[in-house]
């Protein structure tokens, strides 16, 4: 199955349109260590220092440079770019 990709971002196909608790904690821990280690940040941060509250804004801006690859059950994959996704719950602190 390939995924649908449109504008250069990939879309879900045949997966949740919506970004899981557990997808959200991964992709911020990643991304705060990207920061941290010196990688390019996609936002205005202003005077912000922390790694971790640079990758929420980023995900809140919908600019997070991540693609989640979900494993279907039969054993296929879906490519899906972070900021296609809807994020719930954006003021839960983790």
């Amino acid at each position: 199955m390939e995924p649908t990709k449109q504008a250069g971002l990939y879309k879900p196909v045949n997966t949740t349109e919506y970004l899981t608790k557990y997808e959200k904690a991964r992709v911020l821990g990643i991304r705060a260590m990207q920061i941290a280690n010196g990688a390019p940040v996609q936002i205005d941060i202003g005077s912000e220092v922390d790694p971790l509250n640079i990758a929420e804004e980023e995900l809140k801006q919908k600019k997070t440079p991540l693609i989640i690859r979900r494993t279907l059950p039969d054993g296929t994959y879906e490519d899906v770019a972070v900021n296609e996704l809807i994020v719930i719950n954006e003021n839960l602190v983790l």
